[in-house]
């Protein structure tokens, strides 16, 4: 299979599988009314997926001995019963445990999508192909935002959940039909019950990039699973905003803005160095960051200037950070340093979530610009050590490609 054909393939199938990435925190205002949640508690449930992935994503070092594409199989029907379950949920408990069988989905759909293709693609492309799909991410994951809020308003809150289910069915069906199985080198290789990282952490570079993805997510999925009560609540407080503004489809922009800054990262990465670009781009976002939730009280032009600038640069490292851990990873613990990337993911993008709710809870219930402020700067605070970590580990031993 080409170059081309692969890279669409697999992006296909990402998208497919993400239709109902975001279908939690579009709820989520709705969810917190429904069943009278508290902030910390919303912050669990738009994170919740992530702690199941941190679990599951450990174990993606598998591929280093089986197909990949058995993986992604299986995590596309996994998220057919997380979808479908999610819409038969009547409280908090219930939802957190879809919620959760939704994180093992995504383990199994993302990350291994990046070591199925790296097995498939010759020479130095295998860094480009990562980059591209994982910059592709943005739009499947922005797009579920105002798909969810669309449907849920034409036809009920469940719907926005059964339908994804439904696009996990074709996800599956796609690879299995139009993905041809291969033999995997060195499969043959030692099995172990429980992932070691160890031989990852020995590679200084990856360790860069392992500390850079969990700053990363920390930081984007902070703001993406609260950025629809954000934008409902500045709507309300901000008099140049319109209270009629619809604040998924909002969310949708501001995410899809980041698109293009995404995929031009990712051929900067491969021109300039990975590293060199996430360091700037990470240093960049959390400068801004710092700013974005206090700039609510400020003037409009300010504080949507400062919005759209964060979502434009907080995509620019989601490509070079996974291209640069392909690129620098051993060959045999290829699939394991994307496993080891992919636990820092899910912490991060557990923990973010959980901490803004919770600083949000603690600064006044989220009722005032210092109590955004705050939640967000803590976000920007840990991008930009992650952009340090990047520079100073990952940089000076750095080959593009």
């Amino acid at each position: 299979m080409s170059f081309n054909r692969l890279v669409i393939l697999m992006c296909a199938f990402l998208w497919l599988s993400l239709l109902g990435m975001h279908s939690v925190p579009a709820m989520l205002p709705l969810f917190t009314e429904l069943w009278s949640l508290n902030y910390t508690q919303a912050g669990w449930l738009a994170g919740m997926n992530y702690l199941t992935y941190l679990f599951g994503v450990a174990y993606v070092g598998v591929t280093d001995r089986i197909d990949a594409r058995r993986l992604l199989i299986i995590g596309a029907l996994l998220n057919v019963a997380g979808y479908g379950g999610m819409g038969l949920a009547d409280g908090f408990w219930s939802a957190l445990v879809f919620r959760g069988i939704q994180g093992l989905g995504f383990a199994w759909t993302y990350m291994p999508g990046i070591k199925a293709m790296s097995d498939r693609i010759p020479g130095d492309g295998k860094g480009r192909a990562a980059a591209i799909y994982v910059s592709s991410f943005a739009i499947g994951s922005g797009v579920s935002v105002w798909i969810a809020a669309e449907i849920a308003v034409a036809y009920g809150w469940q719907w926005a959940f059964v339908i994804p289910a439904i696009s996990n069915i074709f996800a599956a069906a796609l690879l299995f039909w139009f993905l041809p199985a291969i033999s995997v080198e060195g499969a043959s290789g030692p099995r172990k019950l429980l992932p070691d990282f160890r031989p990852v952490f020995r590679n200084r570079a990856s360790v860069g990039y392992v500390i850079g993805s969990f700053a990363h997510n920390f930081e984007l999925q902070g703001i993406r699973s609260w950025t629809v009560t954000f934008l409902t609540w500045a709507a309300v407080t901000q008099p140049d905003i319109p209270v009629t503004l619809n604040a998924a489809l909002a969310a949708m922009v501001l995410i899809l803005i980041g698109v293009p800054s995404s995929f031009v990262g990712a051929e900067f990465g491969h021109r300039i160095g990975y590293a060199r670009t996430s360091y700037l781009a990470m240093i960049l976002s959390g400068v801004f960051a710092l700013a974005v939730g206090f700039a609510v009280a400020w003037p409009i032009w300010i504080f949507v200037g400062i919005l759209i600038a964060h979502n434009l640069l907080v995509l620019v490292d989601s490509g070079t950070l996974n291209g640069g851990a392909v690129n620098t990873a051993d060959p045999a613990q290829r699939g394991n340093t994307v496993a080891a990337f992919g636990t820092a993911s899910a912490a991060g993008g557990l923990l973010g979530p959980v901490l803004l709710g919770y600083i949000l809870d603690v600064t006044g219930g989220g009722q005032s610009p210092e109590s955004w402020g705050i939640a967000f700067a803590v976000l920007g605070g840990v991008i930009l050590i992650g952009g340090v970590a990047v520079r100073v580990l990952s940089q000076p031993r750095e080959t593009n490609g």
